[in-house]
């Protein structure tokens, strides 16, 4: 009998041939998806900010209204340089003044935490908004500096402590008011806040409308920008309507204080006049400002 035995050749194989790469297909249609989605992450962190930073100081202040009415009590009480009859009005104004802080905590929480989302985007060149939660955040929960408060409220009760530290100097006469004095002070003040805050709000939305549309017309207009950049700029106009109530804010906080002390010493007129003035200034220099930028 014949047997064969086979087996496995010990030549080498003859290499194979490299095939062909297939070349890499670009899809220009998803050019630019981050840049596109940049603004609506922008606007996200916007709304994240507002939401935060006006959660954060309206908690913190409504846990504080019972110590800042306590506050306000005993340091007017304590300041030398306060008359007897402005110590009696202002413990009958402590408790409204502290529940007062309450929105007006939450317009300053507000605006803090747009503030925080609007630095951590300056200077940022990446397609895609980073998220601004961290930033945030540390705005509202970092250690502050020795001496200072990292709420509304708390600024607020460090300044009635310096208020009720103050002593009289040699030969000074404390502060007062005669008897009609809180009345001319309350219409004064109120009229002078109304007038001014109407005017701020008109003006400051005039403003915003116009550097928004502004804004929308250069998505059109810029050669350069990309798809996502024309859109984030329309998207984000209408945060320009913003300029309304912060000039409204900025109008009474000049106005009413002043206002108030116009009141005490001069009457109801004066306040009104010298604040219609200044909100007719504020206004037109606002829109010119808008209309010029």
């Amino acid at each position: 009998m014949d047997i064969r035995v086979t087996g496995r050749s010990t030549e080498p194989s003859p290499a194979k041939a490299p095939q062909p790469t297939t070349p890499m297909e670009v899809k220009y249609e998803m050019e630019g998806l981050a840049d596109r989605f940049s603004a609506s992450r922008s606007l996200g962190n916007y709304a994240a900010g507002a939401v935060v930073g006006a959660a954060t100081e309206t908690t913190a202040a409504l846990l504080q209204t019972p110590r800042l009415a306590c506050e306000i009590l005993e340091n007017l009480w304590q300041a030398e340089t306060i008359g007897p009859n402005l110590k009696v009005l202002g413990t009958l104004a402590a408790i409204p003044g502290a529940l007062l802080s309450v929105p007006v905590a939450a317009l300053y929480g507000l605006g803090a935490g747009l503030s925080a989302v609007r630095q951590e985007h300056r200077g940022q060149d990446a397609p895609l908004k980073a998220d601004a939660s961290s930033a945030v955040a540390r705005r509202f929960t970092a250690r502050p500096e020795p001496g200072q408060a990292r709420t509304m409220t708390g600024t607020m009760v460090n300044s009635l402590e310096e208020f009720g530290a103050s002593r009289l100097a040699p030969g000074e006469k404390p502060h007062d008011v005669p008897l009609l004095s809180p009345l001319f002070a309350v219409v004064g003040g109120t009229l002078s806040g109304a007038i001014s805050g109407s005017l701020g709000l008109v003006s400051g939305l005039m403003a915003g409308a116009i550097t928004g549309a502004k804004d929308v017309a250069s998505a059109f207009t810029t050669r350069d920008a990309s798809l996502g950049q024309r859109i984030g700029r329309i998207a984000a106009a209408p945060l320009n309507l913003v300029a309304g109530p912060a000039l409204a804010w900025k109008s009474l906080k000049q106005s009413v204080p002043q206002a108030i002390q116009d009141g005490w010493n001069h009457g109801p007129v004066r306040p009104v006049v010298n604040s219609s003035r200044l909100a007719v200034q504020v206004a037109g220099g606002v829109l010119h400002e808008a209309w010029e930028k």
